[in-house]
């Protein structure tokens, strides 16, 4: 992957990576708070040579390398339990060698004593004492034989004050460290979860599996599944997302404009219903001669979203028992022409790929500028794979975030398997701002769930002229 390419899962995957960084920096600051505060003291002695022994010192170690020479051992004795031990009973507080640390500045004759507790008070004791004690037991270390006193002198620079902030724990470097494993962590999450992410959820995941972008991209709306129909709210953002995917249709084929339009999707409950009645809503709307088709036997939709009667139909015209001027019932003061299903019938695939279908299907497309089919979902069935071999093409309308790449590119090959050809894709419930909510359920065979009832078309100004004998408006009842 490429940086462009991490920045991009990064931003579709941001809220994890937030969300892991947050509890980094949580949990690093839960265990500073655990952590007993401790304090420390230091005390600086000089190490120099008395005067009455230099001249046999200058001669025997050449002058202060002597000194520096001793001074690393003198860092070990500090810690010793002889001095420890005066130290203790001197000042009555109880010492440890792990609270001692001693360090002598390199090219320095200085030492520096530091000690950590978990009382301030009681650390400077500590150190002051041990800068008390210590010189005495040096002298005695380095005494020489001959001599009364000892050449070593031991005086203090620096005495040890106490504190008032605790050296440990350190609260803003384990905060930081707990942010830095935090985004790594997040940072890691989000690109696993990028890669085993198996549903379509960009734009360039359609364009990988279908070679084009998607025609239209049509957002997530709470009030869908109230109000599935955009002509409630001509103004709004799936409204015009159905006006871009109207335009970008008339360019799908320059040479040979599609007039019969099958709109399907891989799986059920992705939405292809709703985009079939809203893609011939705003083609009539736009002043094309419309007639939407209920092509979906085995669950028909469209007449519960139009709010029309599905007792005669597609089936019963199929079947000999009505003619097609009787079915076609015309709404919107003949703004947009419907072919409701009618009985659902025991063999849906077989009538679909009937001769009778594809002779429908042409009359239909010689009186109406387009015809707008909405079939069944791709893999479940056959019957949109047959649907789309004797249409124009095919719009396939992929859900964001629920339909597999898998399922999608499947639904692809059935449609390349009967030579169907592919107009373009829709990228259904794409996410806004606002919290996603389930389109209304789906379940595929011969009985599907409850589909929302929505409102009837509104009375728009406008006529489609048809050149087949009008029928009588059927009222749409009141949702």
């Amino acid at each position: 992957m490429t940086i462009v390419q991490y920045l991009h899962v990064l931003r579709r995957q941001w809220l994890v990576v937030l969300l892991l960084a947050a509890l980094g920096t949580g949990a690093a600051y839960a265990y500073t708070d655990r952590q007993v505060r401790t304090y420390s003291a230091t005390t600086e002695m000089f190490v120099g040579i008395t005067g009455e022994n230099q001249d046999s010192v200058m001669q025997m170690s050449q002058g202060s390398t002597f000194i520096q020479q001793r001074i690393k051992s003198y860092a070990d004795v500090v810690t010793s339990p002889s001095v420890l031990e005066k130290v203790s009973a001197a000042y009555g507080v109880p010492i440890s060698a792990g609270q001692i640390s001693v360090t002598a500045p390199a090219d320095t004759v200085l030492l520096d004593i530091t000690v950590t507790d978990t009382d301030p008070k009681r650390a400077a004791v500590i150190a002051n004492g041990i800068a008390d004690k210590f010189p005495d037991y040096v002298s005695q270390l380095e005494k020489l034989p001959q001599q009364e006193s000892s050449p070593v002198r031991l005086s203090v620079v620096e005495s040890a004050t106490e504190s008032s902030t605790p050296v440990a724990p350190r609260v803003p470097l384990n905060l930081a460290l707990g942010l830095l494993v935090g985004l790594g962590l997040g940072i890691g999450a989000a690109v696993l979860r990028d890669a085993l992410n198996t549903s379509v959820s960009s734009i360039s995941d359609i364009e990988k599996l279908t070679g084009a972008v998607p025609l239209g991209v049509v957002p997530f709306d709470a009030s869908t599944s109230k109000q599935p129909l955009v002509d409630s709210d001509e103004h709004g953002a799936r409204a015009e997302a159905f006006r871009t995917l109207r335009t970008n249709l008339q360019f799908a084929d320059v040479d040979s404009p599609p007039r019969v339009i099958v709109v399907t999707s891989p799986l059920p409950d992705e939405g292809k219903s709703t985009s079939a009645c809203n893609l011939a809503l705003t083609l009539a709307l736009g002043g094309a001669r419309v007639v939407l088709v209920d092509g979906d036997l085995r669950k028909p939709s469209v007449g519960r979203y139009l709010g029309i009667s599905s007792g005669a139909g597609l089936t019963t015209v199929l079947a000999g028992r009505h003619d097609l001027r009787d079915v076609v019932t015309v709404y919107g003061r003949d703004t947009l022409a419907v072919l409701p299903s009618g009985p659902t019938p025991p063999n849906p695939s077989e009538l679909l790929g009937s001769q009778q279908m594809a002779d429908l299907l042409a009359t239909l497309a010689e009186h109406y500028d387009v015809v707008v089919v909405d079939a069944p979902p791709l893999l479940p069935v056959t019957d949109a794979a047959v649907l789309a071999a004797a249409a124009d093409g095919a719009v396939l309308v992929l859900r964001h975030g629920k339909t597999r790449k898998e399922d999608a590119n499947r639904a692809l090959q059935a449609l390349a398997a009967v030579n169907a050809k592919l107009l373009g894709s829709v990228l259904n419930f794409a996410p806004k701002k606002k919290n996603r909510s389930g389109y209304d359920g789906y379940g595929y065979g011969y009985g599907y769930g409850n589909v929302s009832q929505a409102k009837p078309l509104p009375q728009i100004v406008r006529s489609a002229a048809v050149t087949l004998p009008e029928p009588e408006s059927t009222p749409a009842p009141t949702p």
